[in-house]
């Protein structure tokens, strides 16, 4: 069960931490890979780390804000390997500024990446799993776009993902009976690049007092669900916003 050999899997964000972790998660279960970012050399670097589990890895410079560059990353995939089985929407990020004194440029900003590259990418990869019948998408969202953090003020953040996990709903909905299945994977707090070791230290007070486990995720810990999502076996789980964030939003 879970074996991903033969499937074709594009991760976007895939140049450090959590979509690096996405992407060779995948590649332990016998996915080949195609990875995404802006920066080469850093996706190049991971590459090597994927090959090494054995299976084929093709490195794509992409800002998925841009449609053109997400066609011709599409076109490169296909070139290489044929098809799209697996779609990881990890890109993304956002900034701690109040409400009231966000600038409309960082708003349309962080929109635009973690909003509209989702849906772009689901648009135009989509294309490929549907004309087959098949695949499996999955879209990273928050556990901060399930609710408000009275700690950091992310207001754009909050909405952009907040947004993702509907859209997942609306899209999975529309897509249910053409064989490919839309999901969402909501982390709590991991440390990744944007929550470097100084973030993560600021924030481990109010991460240990909010979290029923009383400590942030660890590296490997949402490496299940990303594999239960993208699996074949996972045929009528479909519109399902998994949340792994050690009981945060239990309480």
């Amino acid at each position: 069960m879970f074996d991903l050999s033969g499937n074709v899997a594009v991760v976007t964000g895939a140049s450090a931490g959590l979509g690096r972790q996405f992407a060779l998660a995948l590649a332990r279960q016998g996915a080949d890979l195609a990875i995404l970012a802006r920066r080469k050399e850093k996706l190049d670097a991971v590459a090597e780390e994927i090959k090494a589990l054995g299976v084929r890895c093709l490195s794509v410079a992409c800002d998925v804000t841009d449609t053109a560059q997400i066609e011709n990353a599409v076109k490169e995939v296909v070139a290489e390997y044929g098809t799209v089985d697996i779609l990881v929407n990890n890109a993304g990020g956002g900034s701690c500024i109040p409400l009231e004194e966000l600038p409309d440029e960082e708003w349309r900003k962080v929109l635009s990446l973690d909003l509209d590259g989702t849906f772009y990418c689901m648009k135009y990869f989509g294309k490929i799993m549907l004309e087959k019948g098949y695949g499996r998408v999955i879209n990273i969202a928050s556990i901060l776009g399930k609710g408000g953090l009275k700690e950091l003020p992310v207001i754009a953040y909050a909405s952009a993902k907040g947004g993702v996990i509907n859209m997942t709903r609306q899209a999975a909905t529309e897509w249910a009976t053409k064989g490919v299945t839309v999901n969402a994977l909501c982390p709590g707090f991991f440390a990744s690049e944007a929550n470097g070791p100084e973030a993560m230290e600021a924030m481990d007070e109010f991460i240990g007092i909010r979290t029923p486990m009383c400590r942030p995720g660890k590296e490997g810990e949402l490496d299940s669900s990303i594999v239960f999502l993208a699996a074949k076996e996972s045929t009528y789980v479909t519109g399902t916003i998994l949340t792994c964030d050690g009981g945060w939003t239990a309480i």
